[in-house]
């Protein structure tokens, strides 16, 4: 189906009864990231939602429109469009970041946050990090979109761990091959849309967390699972052995374990 805001159209798939799940893919990834994960958290009987974001998958590609609040307020639609009430809201790296930005910004549509490898707004990263940014970028702005399918993208720390097993490579490739890349060919530069920052405000978010980490996730994004393990007052903290920060490709059993715990602590 198709729901738009504000003249952009997002790609969302809604499947099975119960209360909703939303499932928030990573950057330069899609819905199908998720393909292992929502038939199990189908079949444990929750509605499970997921959607391409702005610039991602099948989704509008808008010439401005990426900051933060655009992805919170893309978000919050999906949950106003498809759940009766606040929805459990499930996000990978930047899905992560995207999740924290609405439950600062509307607490009300947020029942519980799995944060798997969450990039969190406003957190430093690393120079190097940075620097792997950019260089996917340059790639992508003079060779074109499809050009995150190829190696600089493949061999970035986020991404190197889950290129290296197969099936897991296959699917990460048919993914950034349809990465429509909108926010690095935008031609407009978005101004800023806050005048805070969310590392200040992590105190507000009461909701029940839990933030899941790779055993072998990336230096910076430790750093993040740490502060949010630490400063969200109703969080706790689970490392899958065995992974790195795709968590959901490298360890898909170990993901679907981890969510259903939660979302069963949740409803207790």
């Amino acid at each position: 189906m198709i729901i738009e805001r504000d003249g952009v159209a997002l790609h969302v798939v809604a499947e099975g009864d119960g209360d909703a799940v939303i499932l928030l893919h990573g950057h330069t990834l899609d819905l199908r990231v998720w393909d292992e994960i929502a038939p199990a958290l189908i079949g444990k009987g929750y509605r499970v939602v997921r959607y391409d974001q702005r610039g991602h998958g099948r989704s509008g590609s808008p010439p401005s429109g990426y900051r933060w609040g655009d992805h919170a307020a893309d978000l919050a639609a999906v949950i106003e469009h498809l759940a009766p009430a606040a929805a459990h809201v499930v996000g990978l790296s930047k899905g992560g970041g995207i999740a924290l930005e609405l439950a600062v910004r509307r607490p009300e549509l947020i029942r519980g946050l799995a944060l798997i490898g969450p990039l969190v707004p406003d957190a430093p990263l690393s120079d190097e990090l940075v620097a792997s940014f950019k260089a996917l970028a340059k790639v992508i702005r003079a060779e074109g979109p499809g050009a995150a399918s190829g190696d600089v993208w493949l061999a970035n720390p986020l991404i190197a761990s889950a290129a290296a097993l197969p099936g897991a490579r296959e699917r990460l490739e048919a993914m950034l091959r349809t990465f429509p890349a909108g926010e690095y060919l935008a031609v407009v530069r978005d101004a800023p849309d806050r005048d805070w920052k969310l590392t200040d405000r992590l105190d507000e978010i009461t909701v029940p967390a839990v933030v899941v980490r790779g055993e072998h996730e990336v230096r910076d994004l430790v750093s993040s699972a740490e502060l949010l393990a630490t400063s969200l007052p109703s969080a706790y903290l689970v490392i899958v052995p065995s992974s790195g920060h795709l968590v959901p490709l490298e360890q898909p059993v170990a993901t679907v374990a981890a969510l259903t715990a939660f979302l069963a602590f949740e409803s207790q």
